[in-house]
């Protein structure tokens, strides 16, 4: 019974294009979360999901196994829960059984194996289906708005929230993308990452940048050189 990191990896990226492999601190960029991977404790086996040939040898290179995403999974507009799909079944018709997957996308840099490490002690501490990564933004999302059909805007959460005072809202959080640990057999019911019984890991709000355009890897750059990451 095997846990298994796998990241999501395809060629195509229109905010920046080759993202997962463009250089940050010496290394590609996707090989920061493939070192974390193979370094966490909680961690069997790490595989790369991609279709691109440049990603794959990057990928075999700091330590990965690779499998060979079709095509057709790897638009834009295809979701994350059907190339998890792909992967378990392909997977498992080797005959590895796998009971956890560590979901880990390449553009969280920033993540550590550390951090993975206490996520997976979390999701057993709370025999969870579900263990993501979020943060505490700044600007609370508790007090945003939402649009009605008539076009005015009243409180997201309840009407009054975005004139309540932040210490008197709950505590709201977002998701960054870094972690994502879950039960394979509870996936298998619906076929998507579990709604249910899931718990956050909480990470600071700096090293849950995700790469989406030049700016946010020239931040995670000079996050790792004042960390000394290597």
């Amino acid at each position: 019974m095997t846990k298994i990191a796998l990241i999501t990896a395809r060629g195509g990226s229109k905010g920046l294009p080759r993202k997962n492999i463009l250089p940050i601190n010496g290394h590609p960029l996707i090989a920061w979360t493939i070192k974390a991977a193979l370094q966490s404790s909680a961690i069997d086996e790490v595989y790369v999901s991609t279709e691109d040939s440049e990603i794959i040898e990057i990928s075999l290179k700091y330590g990965a196994k690779i499998i060979n995403r079709p095509i057709e999974l790897s638009g834009d507009d295809v979701g994350s829960d059907i190339v998890i799909s792909h992967f378990i079944n392909t997977i498992e018709s080797e005959g590895i059984a796998i009971t956890t997957i560590f979901l880990l996308q390449p553009t969280s840099p920033l993540r550590t194996s550390k951090n993975i490490d206490e996520a997976y002690k979390l999701y057993n501490e709370k025999s969870a289906n579900c263990v993501l990564s979020v943060f505490e933004p700044q600007h609370t999302p508790a007090k945003a708005y939402k649009l009605n059909d008539n076009g005015t805007i009243e409180g997201l959460l309840r009407p009054d929230a975005p004139y309540t005072r932040r210490q008197d809202l709950p505590s709201a959080f977002q998701p960054n993308g870094a972690i994502y640990i879950f039960n394979k057999n509870v996936f298998m019911l619906k076929n998507y990452i579990p709604r249910t019984k899931v718990y956050p890991y909480i990470m600071n709000e700096e090293s849950s940048i995700d790469i989406d355009i030049i700016d946010d890897l020239l931040k995670a750059e000079k996050y790792l050189e004042r960390n000394n990451n290597d």
